[in-house]
């Protein structure tokens, strides 16, 4: 069982060991070891893999990426989450998502998704690292296109991507080609992002998808990441994996920190800084450079033992 750890509460010296006593709630902005947070949850899993195997083969033999593994997501009620997945190399944090996306299967195990078992038909959107708008189709008809493979009448289709492309701020470039130089690589990701929330999918995979930016457009993505989190229209539930220490605790309602070999749950952290919207303002924040610290000390442990 991992301890309890608060990054803004110094260390305490051991004390004698006390009898047990029922276990009190857990402060938002407490490190905790499963993902069982203190919310009210509407009771039942966003995601829940159970008992999972995976392993390849390789030229040395089985590699082992999976074992018995177990991760959940729960649903929290009337609210968003943002999700950061870190860790260290080769322990699983993609193949996570690719599970979750229906893009890859387990060996052996349970996967589902909002109770039920994902099926061969089952998908939930991803924006990979490398950009994924068609570039043959303007920004509009790239984020209209999911609309009109299910039949959305025309005039509804429209105004829905127009909502979507207002809401991650490109409702400016609408009519632009979906390729660079036409647009920025940060532009072209929020492109993806729109396309993959306007069929109102309430679920975001994010596989590094603002490793490959700049500074400017990285902060420009995280603005709209953090647009969508905010959004009445939406209830989102936001997993991201990143090596960008900053950038999870930034974007962050929890962080999770795998380690390898075969892939566990090493330390999960729960990140809070008050109920107001995040902006840029926190990065200066003592309580962000904690948070930082600590990931970046939990980093160390797995890499260390990897």
């Amino acid at each position: 069982m991992f301890e309890n750890i608060d990054p803004t509460k110094p260390k305490q010296q051991p004390q004698p060991q006390a009898q047990p006593q029922p276990q009190q709630p857990l402060k938002p902005s407490a490190t905790i070891s499963t993902p069982t947070i203190n919310v009210e949850s509407n009771g039942v899993d966003v995601f829940n893999l159970s008992d999972i195997n995976l392993s390849f083969a390789t030229a040395t033999g089985r590699f082992t990426l999976f074992d018995h593994f177990n991760f959940r997501i729960e649903d929290i009620k009337d609210e968003g989450q943002f999700v950061s997945i870190l860790g260290a190399s080769g322990s699983g944090k993609s193949q996570i998502l690719k599970l979750l996306s229906g893009l890859s299967k387990p060996d052996s195990g349970s996967i589902k998704f909002y109770g039920k078992e994902i099926d061969s038909n089952h998908h939930i959107p991803m924006v990979f690292q490398q950009y994924s708008a068609f570039p043959w189709m303007t920004v509009l008809d790239n984020v209209m296109l999911p609309l009109k493979l299910k039949k959305v009448p025309e005039k509804e289709a429209k105004q829905r991507a127009l909502d979507m492309l207002t809401l991650v701020g490109l409702e400016d470039q609408k009519d632009k080609w979906a390729q660079y130089p036409a647009l920025s690589g940060g532009q072209l990701q929020r492109v993806s992002i729109a396309r993959n929330l306007v069929d109102k999918s309430q679920v975001l995979l994010l596989d590094e998808a603002t490793s490959a930016l700049d500074i400017f457009s990285k902060r420009d993505m995280q603005k709209a990441l953090l647009d969508i989190y905010y959004s009445n229209d939406y209830d989102p539930t936001i997993i991201n994996v990143t090596h960008d220490i900053s950038e999870a605790v930034y974007l962050s309602n929890r962080i999770i920190i795998l380690a390898a070999n075969p892939c566990r749950i090493h330390k999960i952290v729960e990140v809070s800084f008050g109920s107001e919207r995040r902006t840029e303002r926190i990065r200066e924040s003592a309580k962000f450079a904690e948070y930082v610290r600590l990931v970046e000390g939990l980093m160390d442990e797995v890499n260390k033992k990897n």
